[in-house]
């Protein structure tokens, strides 16, 4: 059963990858979270026997549902970093704002510059927490 275990779960962590690599971090993680789900759901008590069993038994017994967790937060964090540096490297860069020369003090029906910037940073945050580009 340690062979077919082992077999099992290097199908189910090939698949993912491959859904990484060549389809979608997004559908990826679904798949990762569903397919356990969905098998727990239509059988239950050979899916409790399957992640029941004992792999290994050094000091701490490894059980199936060890090994699941294990792949699953190593394909989490490599998810969670593909989306990252898939973000990072789609934004585009803003060239740097020139020095523009301060307005003069004083001029009538001109609103304080600290409200604008106020009302502009947070107009800039709205737009990158929607995933919207500038």
């Amino acid at each position: 059963m340690e062979i077919i275990s082992f077999l099992v779960f290097f199908i189910y962590a090939l698949i993912i990858l491959l859904i990484l690599v060549y389809v979608s971090p997004l559908l990826s993680a679904a798949v990762l979270i569903i397919v356990p789900v969905i098998i727990i759901l239509l059988l239950p008590t050979q899916a409790q026997d399957f992640l029941s069993i004992e792999q290994f038994s050094f000091a701490v017994p490894v059980n199936n549902i060890h090994i699941l967790l294990m792949i699953w937060s190593a394909f989490i964090g490599i998810i969670a970093y593909a989306e990252v540096v898939s973000w990072y490297l789609l934004r585009e860069a803003k060239p740097k704002p020139q020095a523009k020369p301060a307005p003069e003090p004083g001029k009538p029906g001109e609103a304080p510059r600290e409200g604008k910037k106020l009302k502009e940073s947070l107009l800039k945050f709205l737009t990158v927490m929607k995933g919207k580009k500038e």
